[in-house]
């Protein structure tokens, strides 16, 4: 027997209807974040992404993301970006730094000033393509420096020698190399490994930004914390390549409209509110010390980690050009103040 015309139509109706719903369905992009799944960089600028991209694309693009080592750890983010595993992802340069020399300028001693006029500056010296051959197998969204580092220890450290043999944490090459010339020994360790090892003593302070001290709960196995502007830790926001290339106009035009100068600033703006926010509560915290460098002990740690910032200049690609670019988007960034 033939189907009726009725039924052909109810059968093509329902087939139109779930063809629709299909089409409806949202494109889902991975976000890694290797980090703690609660905090303000969640908060302040991980989840507002995805509530961006949801409202920008109409509901076409939804954004979930993946914290802790989900579907990537600190060491293999930008791998699994490259790769096609997360669509996109924050990650720390500092366990891939050796791809990237000339992007590690932020990580020199006494360079950055604040996390909002790194993050812009290194975001103009990327944009100018001074460093882009190392960003080219993916998309940057935003370059991110972490507030200047600190040290956070067991132990009092306020002069070059307290240093002195001095057990440190270093996440980039000119940390490290900067630790050494102050005296102390560094040691290159993932940051979910800070809190473990301050507490047994395999390292005698943590040379990490405020916002990272806190989020890893530092203040509860290091007493002393002193601000040595030793570098900027570079962050990012990436995505792949063929991920962007895949979206819907409206979503491409979302990301488009997302990055730039202003979302450098606004990132950066937002860290250097959390550093400010974690050294401030951390100082209320009985038995906690905050304190920073005299300034004529901050001359000699300047003067003793000279070196450092001229060996970098030596041995990285067009390192001279680089380190000018950075000082003079500083320069300008300040003077617009």
């Amino acid at each position: 027997m033939k189907p009726s015309f009725v039924a052909l139509t109810a059968a093509v109706a329902l087939a139109a209807v779930a063809q629709s719903a299909q089409a409806a369905e949202p494109i889902q992009l991975k976000f890694a974040n290797p980090g703690v799944p609660q905090g303000p960089l969640m908060t302040r600028i991980f989840a507002p992404v995805a509530a961006y991209m949801s409202k920008a694309t109409d509901g076409e693009v939804e954004v979930k993301i993946f914290s802790g080592p989900t579907i990537a750890t600190y060491a293999n983010v930008y791998d699994r970006i490259v790769n096609g595993v997360a669509d996109l992802a924050f990650g720390l340069l500092g366990p891939t730094s050796s791809q990237f020399p000339k992007s590690t300028v932020t990580a020199l001693p006494f360079e950055t000033r604040s996390s909002l006029i790194g993050s812009l500056a290194m975001w103009r010296v990327l944009k100018a393509g001074l460093v882009a051959d190392e960003w080219q197998a993916v998309k940057p969204l935003v370059t991110m420096v972490f507030p200047p580092l600190g040290l956070h220890s067991r132990k009092p450290i306020v002069t070059l020698a307290d240093m002195r043999g001095t057990k440190l944490s270093a996440q980039t090459r000119p940390t490290a190399a900067s630790i050494e010339r102050l005296g102390g020994t560094p040691i290159t360790m993932p940051v979910s490994e800070l809190y473990p090892s301050l507490q047994r003593g395999i390292i005698d302070a943590a040379t990490i930004g405020w916002p990272a001290a806190v989020a890893y709960k530092l203040p509860e196995v290091a007493n002393y914390h002193v601000q040595v502007p030793l570098g900027g830790e570079l962050t990012y926001l990436i995505m792949n390549k063929d991920s962007y290339a895949r979206l819907p106009a409206k979503g491409r035009e979302a990301v488009d409209r997302m990055i730039g100068d202003h979302y450098a600033e606004r990132v950066g703006g937002i860290l250097d509110d959390v550093d400010n926010e974690n050294r401030t509560a951390t100082a209320a915290i009985p038995g906690q010390t905050v304190t920073k460098l005299a300034p004529e002990e901050e001359a000699r740690w300047r003067e003793r980690v000279t070196p450092v910032t001229e060996g970098w200049v030596k041995a990285t690609p067009d390192g001279a050009r680089v380190l000018a670019a950075y000082r003079a988007e500083t320069a300008r960034i300040l003077a617009a103040k």
